[in-house]
């Protein structure tokens, strides 16, 4: 399959409508700390410790963070399997990232990469069908 402007366009067109319905990192945040919150206030009526509940939680936050030395932790949920992408997937990747940053060029290298990423995901997809 040849890549060409306007499968570019539509990835960019498909990106930007998700970031864009998505909350900012501001909104997360205040919807993060009052749902924490609510959490603690039903722990307290109930007489549990709120703060031995914080700090399991935090221990189990730390344990599932990767490991950068042994790569171990941040395992992905039992309900999904990790992605094995050969070599050529790899370079298509690649080749799909130099045509978007022909087609964009102040665009960063993270979502240049997930936009090529998605693009070789729906391929393969539809190899498989």
């Amino acid at each position: 399959m040849k890549l060409d402007k306007s499968i570019i366009r539509n990835l960019i067109k498909e990106s930007l409508a998700q970031l864009l319905a998505e909350e900012t990192m501001a909104e997360q945040e205040k919807n993060a700390v009052t749902a924490i919150s609510n959490i603690l206030i039903r722990l307290e009526k109930t007489n549990i410790n709120a703060q031995d509940v914080l700090n399991a939680a935090k221990a189990a936050y730390e344990a599932s963070k990767p490991d950068a030395e042994s790569g171990t932790g941040g395992e992905l949920p039992a309900n999904r399997k990790e992605k094995k992408w050969s070599d050529a997937d790899h370079d298509h990747q690649e080749e799909i990232a130099k045509e978007i940053e022909k087609e964009n060029p102040g665009i960063s290298k993270e979502k240049k990469m997930a936009f090529a990423g998605a693009q070789v995901n729906r391929e393969k997809r539809k190899r498989k069908k």
